[in-house]
């Protein structure tokens, strides 16, 4: 199980960019990540024969149909085992990967491990909903609990044609993965000069914004485009797969498949339909600030790895004892690998590695809201620290609620600001409750853009570029008139269909703890201990949110009353006249 950070796209003008690729030096301090060259958080990798694995389901599926419940649990315990071996060892290839996408190796091992946990879990919960049929039922039911013992009773099995697709989808995404870092070296010529997305968006790219703004928009605007053409036709393949996974599951469309079966959503469309009108009103505001009030800002200071690391102990520890301790632990025992290496995936994720009872974060560091990133992923090691899974075949990890985690204490972080960043302290604060108000934004945009996708599998690529760029330029007049290219820069609309409005949702929870660390930073640490308190597993957002005393979004009035304070801390006062 993964929780990532979204990429972070940027707007410059009225063109939206993507920073992704733009790595830059970290300085020293390297030696407090972890090398995952050869484990992860202190777990070899190796490659995993099934065979076994089938061998003791098949022994168990016989047992299933007597009424031996000793046996039966038995064999089932070491099942278990030898399929928390294999999460494992996908969590591992999976860390070793991202430092390194273009390592065969690791490549093919994380699909080939991928693959036969979908297999095995799907065995193994086929097996089990015998056993809730079997002359078993009520020792195993006492054995695993009752939300286990229902899961496994409701199991549906999937398909020779469902595990096919849900192979194919996983190949596809890592060869997206291999197109959008190709994209780093691309090329477009103008007036003879090679231009590339690192110069483009860098201090040569601004200059000829204020000198030869066409000739910028083309530059741009080719480079999106190339990009485009290779992952779009990716992205046309991974809608027809999830489409007919939707489909054969009884599902017209991939996004209510979504909804339900992958991210337990206790909203109704309707309510997001409403959320969708309500963020681009606090969107276009956002946007007029943020363009009309222009100021050139002084730029965050990168920070070296040993840095990073010892201002999240130190402000951890500040936060409270959960952190702190959770902090501790990171930095004593290398629980994360963190670096600018050319080949490194893009954007950060926090993961469990069952085995060594630890989270573990993967991040790429970009120069320059590295401590930001840094928080929110902590925000969900945290969260993992202080939540175990009672059973990881069955429960439902809620990413609305966990993103509420890892987005809390992003703003609460923003309160030691003054002593992280000093003289630049506003400019950090700007960026951090900036990075939550477009987290709503951003949630919107993209999932309204997906679900138009979704419920129109067959549109062409170039009719979704069109739908992009309509999409973006409802939240941000600014943009209207835009290619539509640039969202092939966000992996997720690739590797996780339909997260997205989980960003939105949980930042509106995330504001309201962020506004109320400004007036009594206590309370508001009460508030993220409460969520984390409530845990995610089995757990509904709008329940949760209740619970915690927090307004839900889908209260009348409430986005604009929870983004109000957040709007006025970033807006820029005008030092001149345009």
């Amino acid at each position: 199980m993964m929780k990532t950070c979204k990429r972070t796209t940027a707007i410059l003008l009225s063109i939206v960019v993507a920073f992704a690729f733009v790595l830059t030096g970290c300085g020293d301090g390297k030696d407090m990540s972890a090398d995952v060259s050869q484990s992860v958080a202190g777990i070899e990798y190796y490659h995993y024969d099934t065979a076994e694995f089938n061998r003791l389901c098949d022994e168990l599926e016989e047992l299933a149909a007597g009424d031996n419940a000793e046996k039966v649990i038995r064999k089932y315990d070491k099942l278990y085992d030898e399929y928390v071996e294999l999460e494992t060892l996908y969590a591992v290839i999976y860390v070793m990967y991202s430092t390194d996408v273009k390592n065969d190796y690791y490549s093919d091992e994380q699909i080939y491990t991928f693959d036969k946990l979908q297999r095995c879990s799907d065995r193994l919960c086929e097996v089990c909903r015998k056993i809730t049929e079997g002359p078993c039922a009520e020792p195993f039911r006492e054995h695993v609990g009752k939300d286990a013992f229902d899961s496994f009773a409701e199991y549906r099995v999937l398909s020779k044609r469902e595990k096919k697709l849900l192979k194919e989808e996983k190949e596809l995404v890592d060869e997206y993965y291999d197109v959008i870092e190709a994209a780093e070296d691309a090329t477009y010529s103008y007036n003879d000069v090679d231009w590339n997305l690192e110069m483009i968006s860098g201090d040569k790219g601004s200059e000829l914004a204020y000198t030869d703004y066409e000739g910028y928009v083309e530059i741009y605007d080719g480079l999106l485009k190339m990009a485009n053409d290779k992952a779009g036709p990716i992205y046309l393949k991974l809608v027809d797969i999830r489409t007919e996974i939707a489909n054969l599951a009884g599902y017209d469309s991939y996004a209510d498949y979504a909804d339900e079966k992958e991210y337990c959503r206790d909203y109704s469309r309707d309510d997001i339909g409403q959320l969708y009108k309500d963020v681009r009103k606090v969107s276009k505001t956002y946007f007029e600030n943020y363009y009309s009030n222009y100021s050139d800002e002084v730029p965050l200071p990168k920070m070296s790895v040993k840095k990073l690391l010892n201002d999240l102990l130190k402000y951890s520890n500040q936060v409270d004892e959960l952190a702190g301790q959770s902090a501790q632990q990171l930095v004593d025992e290398k629980l994360i690998t963190i670096g600018d290496e050319k080949n490194r995936q893009d954007g950060a994720f926090t993961t469990y590695v069952y085995n060594a009872n630890c989270p573990f974060i993967s991040q790429s560091l970009d120069g320059k809201r590295d401590f930001i990133v840094l928080s929110h992923e902590f925000g969900h090691f945290v969260e993992y620290n202080n939540e175990k899974q009672n059973n990881i075949l069955t429960d439902s990890d809620n990413i609305d609620l966990a993103e509420i985690a890892s987005n809390g204490l992003e703003g609460l972080m923003t309160h030691f600001y003054d002593e992280i960043y000093k003289d630049r302290a506003d400019q950090a604060r700007k960026a951090a409750v900036s990075e939550l108000l477009e987290n709503v934004i951003d949630g919107c945009v993209e999932d309204e853009f997906q679900r138009g996708v979704y419920d129109n599998p067959d549109m062409t690529l170039d009719e979704i570029n069109k739908l992009y760029a309509e999409t973006y330029a409802k939240y941000n007049t600014w943009a209207e008139g835009d290619s539509g290219y640039s969202w092939v820069f966000i992996p997720h609309n690739f590797e996780s269909p339909m997260y997205y409005i989980s960003y939105s949702v949980s930042a509106l929870a995330a504001l309201q703890i962020w506004n109320q660390s400004n007036t009594n930073f206590d309370k508001a640490v009460g508030m993220w201990e409460k969520f984390i308190e409530e845990g995610t597993y089995n757990q509904t957002y709008l329940d949760v949110v209740g619970k915690c005393g927090l307004l839900k979004f889908t209260e009348e009035g409430a986005v604009n009353k929870i983004c109000k304070p957040a709007l006025d801390a970033t807006s820029v006062e005008m030092d001149f006249e345009l």
